[in-house]
């Protein structure tokens, strides 16, 4: 009778051996969900910097320039998707990010760019001889202007600060010529992808992204609207995959990223909400290889000194998430009053929403909930919305609404900010942007009900235009003003609110 003796160790083994198939187990469900999301890591950026361009030549694609702790970068990196590797080649011949580039037979065109003060370079890359050559400058100098390319002309649309700019550039003849102008007023930084002949720019804006989309058609210099995207952004990126297109991150107002992905189908005029990327990118860039969009992230922070280095490959064939949003949000607002902020929005349609988490921020910090109101379930009625935050410190806040559906889908606001400002004296701020082209804000706190005179003067003291003359009620004003018409140098600006007399001096720089 044989005998069988158990080692001592048997029982240890049995758990490691346990403990090794759950280990494997975990990681095998791991990819199969990020499989089943689509996206899938892969070889980190050499030099991590936002802003770059990405183009893609004979499926292979090339990432370059950027900008990292506050500085631009020639750096011009290919990236092989089939073997997953970097190759450093020739740098750009001017050192820039927040550029553009398109492709016309072969050669990538690096188009614009720079910061603070914006280029207007225009240089090309051959990959077949790794050589650099300088071509004619755009007419218009512009920060994050977009590309596309129908017929082999390239069309230039948007940008900072010339923001509603539209340039066609003839790579045969080596020119430029103006074309009709991006119809928003504040067109800013679009995300740009070609589809049957017309040019779709998405979103804008630059320190609050726009939802605004529209259709420019190169053959008749017209634009045409289209649906708003659910998300309003600026700084993104659009890739066009079988017949659609697909946004991906950016921001939707200054220091707020997001990582949510909308694909429009332009033959329907539709959207739809896909997964979100794995973090809120702004600055990115994008670029198609075998319908597969590879995403090179941007900034986390919006900051020019955080630069990302990771790459993710999105394939939308595994990504099956294509529900038009359960909540039609129709406005959103903010409103401080003393140490509190109101905050007010209206749906027009709700379906299965199970409510909204409210989200707030300063400056450095990221969004957390700090209040949720409970939604209408499904509803074809209009239904109004409040919440008011109390208790706050001066200082400038942001907010946004998480709209969570009772299925755990969600989708983000845009991003609304008010400054929290005792009332306690009349007090004239700094206007901002300052510098500025050509619109700046101006705001100012009035300690009581007055007649209040806002006037804006030039140089040597000469009224210019009256801004504001009325009976205005106790609290925090601001009013836009645009000096278009105006050349560029040194204005003051007055606020005369009962004895109250202070100016203030600010700076248009074309």
């Amino acid at each position: 009778m044989l005998s069988i003796t158990k080692s001592r160790f048997a029982g240890k083994k049995s758990a490691y051996w346990k403990y090794c198939l759950m280990i494997v187990s975990l990681v095998l469900v791991s990819i199969q969900i990020q499989a089943q999301n689509g996206w899938t890591q892969k070889a980190n950026i050499p030099t991590p910097r936002a802003g770059a361009t990405a183009s893609v030549i004979n499926d292979t694609i090339f990432l370059i320039g950027g900008w990292l702790n506050n500085t631009h970068s020639p750096i011009n990196g290919m990236y092989d998707p089939s073997t997953n590797t970097w190759e450093v080649k020739a740098p750009m011949p001017t050192a820039r990010g927040f550029l553009s580039s398109a492709v016309v037979n072969d050669t990538i065109y690096t188009i614009g760019g720079g910061y603070p003060t914006s280029t207007n370079k225009n240089e090309a890359y051959d990959p077949a001889t790794n050589s650099w050559t300088i071509k004619a400058n755009m007419n218009v100098a512009r920060i994050n202007g977009r590309a596309g390319v129908v017929n082999g002309i390239i069309y230039v649309i948007a940008g900072y600060p010339n923001e509603r700019s539209c340039e066609a550039y003839n790579t045969q003849t080596n020119t430029w010529t103006s074309r009709s102008n991006f119809p928003e007023s504040s067109g800013g930084v679009v995300s740009v992808a070609v589809y049957n002949g017309l040019v779709y720019a998405f979103g804008g804006g630059y320190y609050n992204g726009l939802k605004t989309v529209y259709a420019y058609n190169p053959q008749t210099d017209t634009w045409t609207k289209k649906s708003d995207m659910w998300t309003p952004r600026t700084v993104s990126q659009a890739c066009l995959v079988n017949g659609k297109i697909y946004v991906i991150g950016g921001a939707t107002s200054e220091y707020n990223p997001t990582d949510a992905v909308e694909m429009y189908n332009p033959a329907t005029d539709t959207w739809y909400i896909k997964s979100h990327m794995p973090v809120p990118s702004a600055f990115l860039s994008c670029a198609v290889v075998n319908n597969k969009i590879y995403v090179f992230e941007g900034t986390p922070d919006w900051s020019g000194t955080t630069g990302g280095s990771k790459v993710w490959e999105y394939d939308p064939a595994l990504d099956p998430v294509e529900l038009p949003t359960p909540v039609e949000l129709t406005s959103f607002t903010a409103e401080a009053l003393d140490q509190k902020v109101i905050l007010r929005w209206t749906t027009a349609t709700e379906l299965n929403n199970h409510g909204f988490e409210i989200q707030r921020k300063i400056v450095g910090t990221d969004f957390a909930t700090v209040g949720f109101k409970k939604g209408e379930g499904t509803t074809t009625n209009q239904k109004e919305y409040s919440y008011v935050d109390k208790n706050l410190a001066d200082g400038k806040y942001f907010y946004r609404l998480k709209q969570v559906d009772f299925n755990g889908q969600y989708n983000f606001s845009k991003t609304v900010e008010v400054d929290v400002r005792s009332l306690d004296n009349f007090t004239l701020e700094q206007n901002y942007p300052n510098p500025f082209n050509p619109t700046t804000t101006i705001g100012y706190i009035l300690k009581e009900k007055t007649a209040t005179k806002l006037i804006f003067l030039n140089s040597i003291g000469e009224e210019v235009a009256v801004l504001v003359n009325e009976e205005q009620d106790k609290g925090y004003h601001k009013v836009e003003w645009n000096a278009e018409n105006l050349s560029s140098g040194v204005y003051f600006y007055q606020l005369k609110a009962g004895s109250y007399v202070e100016t203030k001096k600010m700076i248009l720089l074309r």
